[in-house]
């Protein structure tokens, strides 16, 4: 290699070091504290005892890293299977010196989910607090779990790769006996996993560099499928819902008598299936214990009872075999997003939800254990996978295909001198939002459906006109008192919006970018069509609109006009998709904007001046 050569190889060399210093003191410039590396080590042994390793080197930046962010580090076990075993918890601080945590530096607590759940307060949280933290210091956490043997009865684990904030290097390692099948599914994120095999142990290692902390947004994902994971087990989906779902308690004399108590009287499903969801969804105590803390299992019936308190899977166990029980035709169901969807990976922590696809009024409902349930869960779960506890698919009901969202309103109103707005109102709304259950239990609850728009003392009579499970029509006298805002000689209108559109979705505030996706509860869809006789003496000082727009992601339309004193309104928005990612959200706010506009969303009158 001649001379030339060699100096092309140290200058490039050296451009890359320098580049590379330049990122890591802009990355911690812009954050509060940077994860030096992480690494976690999962071993599964031959006897089935587990193993956990877990090693971080955080370097904190910020006052707020250490008062609010990770002052201190928190482990759950159950020290009746568990045990802790810590290999360095110090501190390196800003000038060099070393602090090693003391002995006060550990303590235990009762885990804050588990507090009154008497049948989980076996379980402690070790809280690890950081001493010596000062700006620039770095503190180096190694500790271990074990697990004894049958205490779990797989590996299962749902990773999320990203941190509060970046990490510079994080390495994962499982390892499972030779022969163990380990299957693993990863997602957002580009990762090749090494394979190797040693001393009767099959070894997968996945390394990650560079990884973004993860973006506080409002309006993500409530499931968050867009964070980059790794899912992981030992057993396929099949075998999991099995496990967890395989209680063949059965049904106590004490729990029957209950259920023909709550049922006695009832000849309709809906009245049957809201009684036991009152029953087992408020008058039994929650038990929020992640699945996991619970080993995956569930208590016998008898103690669920006795206990008056249950884990969310043991409520839906108990509320299957009561509906059963009924003569309801019930079968439990597990929804899991089809982004996580993975047969041959059984994952069931922070996953998928327990529900219950039943037969009521002839129709197939999903419905869950909340007894405020106003529609048919199927309409929200489109997009999910469904399951059966033998992780067979279960069809959705054909009503979410044979009906898309959407609201209309159609009023024809007179407003007086003093500020009142009377008038006749048809509503029509479709999908999701339609309180179908509601109707069923109990006719009047129809008026909800007007009150989405109108508040309830303003509807003076009503008439339903259909309601079924695809959608309702009603129509509704109103009278709203001091329905205008006076400033002086000019009085303000808002006009009508119903909460099953847009405005339900409480997007109080849009940014003006977005680095995660934005999720809707569904598609929007609403159309407003307003007929208002103006008064007597009064001026639209409204200027007339046509304003029509249309993009990728939907379209709207608002034509206001004024013509012998007779009001005029036609609005529209549609939004077609409920998952609005980063690159789409620029056309979301678009519509947004316009269609909040205050211009587009109140009228102004002004009094007249009489001669």
């Amino acid at each position: 290699m001649n001379i030339m050569k060699i100096k092309h190889i140290i200058y490039f060399i050296a451009i890359v070091l320098i580049a590379s210093s330049c990122q890591k003191k802009a990355t911690e410039e812009q954050n509060d504290a940077v994860f030096k590396s992480i690494k976690k080590v999962y071993e599964l042994n031959t006897d089935g005892s587990i193993n956990y390793h877990y090693q971080h080197e955080l370097k904190y930046i910020t006052h707020y890293s250490f008062n609010r962010l990770y002052g201190e580090s928190f482990i759950i076990y159950n020290p009746d299977y568990q045990e802790i075993k810590f290999n360095k918890v110090e501190t390196t601080m800003a000038d060099g010196k070393v602090v090693k945590a003391p002995e006060n530096a550990f303590n235990e607590v009762l885990p804050r989910f588990a507090a009154g759940a008497p049948a989980f307060n076996h379980l402690r949280e070790m809280v690890v607090t950081h001493t010596g933290l000062e700006l620039g210091c770095t503190v180096n956490f190694d500790y271990e779990v074990r697990s004894g043997a049958g205490y779990l009865p797989f590996l299962n684990e749902n990773i999320i790769l990203q941190e509060d904030v970046p990490v510079e290097n994080l390495e994962i390692i499982v390892k499972v006996p030779e022969g163990t099948e380990l299957n693993f599914n990863i997602l957002n994120i580009n990762a090749q996993v090494k394979e190797s095999t040693n001393d009767g142990y099959t070894q997968y290692a996945w390394n990650f560099k560079n990884l973004e902390n993860k973006i506080r947004e409002p309006n993500q994902p409530q499931n968050q499928t867009h964070l980059p994971r790794l899912m992981l087990s030992t057993v396929n989906i099949d075998e999991a819902l099995q496990h967890v779902s395989n209680n063949q308690s059965p049904l106590t004399d004490n729990m029957k008598q209950k259920v023909t108590q709550k049922i006695s009287g009832k000849k309709k499903e809906i009245h049957m299936i809201r009684a036991l969801q009152k029953l087992v969804g408020d008058e039994i105590n929650n038990f929020n214990i992640p699945i996991g803390y619970a080993r995956y299992t569930t208590r016998s019936l008898e103690d669920v009872w006795q206990s008056n308190g249950a884990t969310a899977i043991e409520k839906s166990i108990l509320f299957n075999k009561m509906l059963n029980y009924s003569g309801i035709e019930s079968r439990l169901i597990y929804a899991i997003p089809s982004e996580f969807y993975d047969e041959k990976t059984g994952i069931l922590d922070d996953a998928g939800e327990f529900y219950h696809m039943v037969k009521a009024n002839n129709e197939k409902i999903i419905v869950g254990i909340n007894s405020k349930q106003a529609n048919n869960l199927a309409f929200y779960l489109e997009d999910y996978i469904l399951l059966d506890m033998e992780a067979e698919s279960v069809e959705h009901p054909s009503v979410i295909t044979e009906v898309k969202p959407e609201v209309k309103i159609d009023g024809r109103f007179e407003l007086n001198t003093e500020g009142v707005l009377a008038g006749r109102v048809a509503i029509n709304v479709h999908g999701a939002k339609n309180p179908y259950l509601n109707y069923l239990d109990q006719s009047d609850n129809a008026q909800e459906v007007i009150q989405s728009t109108f508040p309830r003392h303003t509807i003076q009579a009503y008439d339903v006109k259909q309601f079924n499970n695809k959608g309702s029509e009603l129509q509704a006298d109103i009278e709203q008192k001091e329905i205008w805002k006076n400033q002086g000689d000019y009085y303000f209108l808002t006009l009508p919006e119903s909460a099953y559109g847009i405005k339900g979705e409480h997007l109080n505030v849009l940014m003006e970018k977005r680095q995660t996706p934005l999720q809707l509860s569904r598609e929007i869809n609403e159309t407003y069509q307003y007929i208002v006789e103006l008064p007597e003496g009064f001026v639209l000082t409204t200027p007339d609109v046509t304003k029509e727009h249309k993009n990728n992601l939907g379209s709207l339309s608002i034509n206001m006009n004024e013509e012998n004193n007779i009001l005029k309104v036609n609005k529209t928005l549609m939004i077609n998709k409920s998952f609005i990612n980063p690159d789409e959200y620029s056309d979301f706010k678009e519509l947004l904007d316009l269609w909040n506009n205050k211009n587009y969303q109140e009228i102004s009158l002004k009094k007249s001046k009489t001669e």
